[in-house]
């Protein structure tokens, strides 16, 4: 029920970008800012009288007073706003909310308004009533949640499609990659050549494939993160074509640090003399991310599908990623203590340098 009416207030709500709706006239009405209330233990005063840091301030709307007219939202930051203290939208710098709208989601005559972000500033946050021309308001602009639930859609019919694609073109390597139980496995098999073949076209487009997976699972991820992650700000979209864009130069930067971890492990393997393991560290570690993270991924995307917009499953599935890659940092030193010969002092110094210290910079990105 709860998800339900999470959907009924993203359909009906119009959210329009002013930088969108180039060329139409619109007249503001009132300034709202001389009615900013601040909520100073349980009760509330002017926002004018407030000292300190303010991270939130409310206002109210008398409904039936301004049929037509629009509820415009402007910030130099990217807020989130709740009515009646449900939220209505996030990370936005600019956006219209139909008064009408407002009125018939949430059935009230008056609706509590509550801006939120980092730090209000006073010349950084601006709120006005205004009258949209008739051009305008008769323009079809597509529904920001609609926008994205189109682009998840997308998205996921084109990773089955290239998985399709790749089990075509060669149905035993894919078996390999997407093996779960040989990830665990202590013992490894016939699988030399495989290893010998790393940077072959098929493995390529293996990389290529997680790559675009990974920027997808973070891309939905990053959309419902709370303001004070940093890296989910610099992937915001709020258009199906702008999801596109970032989800692509995600995947790109999720490439680069594939090809990246190659030369790491590679490299490192030959400077610890332990060549014979540079194979097995890579291609179970591309196992890891093919099977582990693609259940993640099909979970994620069957969650959003349902119109499911908890925040804090989000967050959760993002920190999965922070207990998956630890696990996979001693599952891999095991794996590697029995197919060579060295100590465990310098297995383990190899490990810090291709998977904690990574691992640890990747947190820090992550959660920053």
């Amino acid at each position: 029920m709860k998800a339900t009416s999470h959907f009924l207030i993203a359909a009906l709500l119009t959210l329009l970008s002013a930088t969108a709706l180039l060329g139409q006239e619109y007249t503001v009405l009132k300034d709202l800012k001389a009615e900013w209330q601040v909520n100073q233990e349980d009760r509330f005063e002017p926002f004018q009288k407030k000292t300190g840091d303010v991270s939130t301030v409310y206002f109210w709307i008398e409904a039936a007073k301004y049929p037509g007219v629009a509820l415009h939202v402007s910030s130099t930051e990217p807020v989130s706003l709740f009515v009646n203290g449900q939220l209505a939208a996030q990370h936005s710098t600019g956006l219209y909310l139909k008064i009408d709208s407002l009125r018939k989601v949430f059935h009230a005559p008056v609706l509590q308004i509550g801006v939120h972000q980092t730090r209000v500033k006073e010349g950084g946050l601006q709120t006005t009533l205004e009258t949209v021309s008739n051009a305008a308001s008769t323009a079809i602009v597509p529904l920001q949640f609609a926008s994205f639930r189109d682009f998840a859609i997308v998205g996921m019919m084109i990773l089955l499609t290239m998985l399709v694609v790749i089990i075509k073109l060669n149905p035993k390597l894919t078996s390999d990659y997407f093996s779960i139980t040989k990830i665990f496995s202590m013992r490894e098999g016939e699988e030399s050549q495989v290893y010998s073949r790393i940077t072959s076209s098929t493995n390529v487009l293996f990389y290529a494939y997680s790559s675009l997976m990974l920027g997808y699972y973070l891309i939905i991820i990053f959309h419902f993160l709370p303001t004070h992650y940093s890296a989910a700000l610099a992937f915001q979209a709020t258009t199906f074509w702008e999801a596109m864009r970032e989800w692509t130069r995600l995947s790109f930067i999720v490439l680069a640090l594939f090809f990246l971890k190659i030369v790491l492990v590679y490299g490192l393997s030959f400077v610890f003399g332990m060549r014979e393991v540079s194979g097995i560290h890579f291609f179970n570690w591309v196992r890891l991310l093919l099977g582990v993270f693609g259940v993640l991924t099909i979970i994620l995307f069957l969650y959003f599908i349902t119109h499911g917009q908890r925040e804090g499953f989000y967050v959760f599935l993002l920190s999965m990623m922070s207990w998956l890659l630890a696990g996979w940092t001693i599952l891999i030193l095991l794996k590697l203590q029995r197919a060579m010969g060295h100590s465990m002092f310098h297995l383990f110094s190899y490990i810090c340098a291709t998977e904690l210290i990574p691992f640890l910079i990747t947190i820090k990105v992550l959660y920053n």
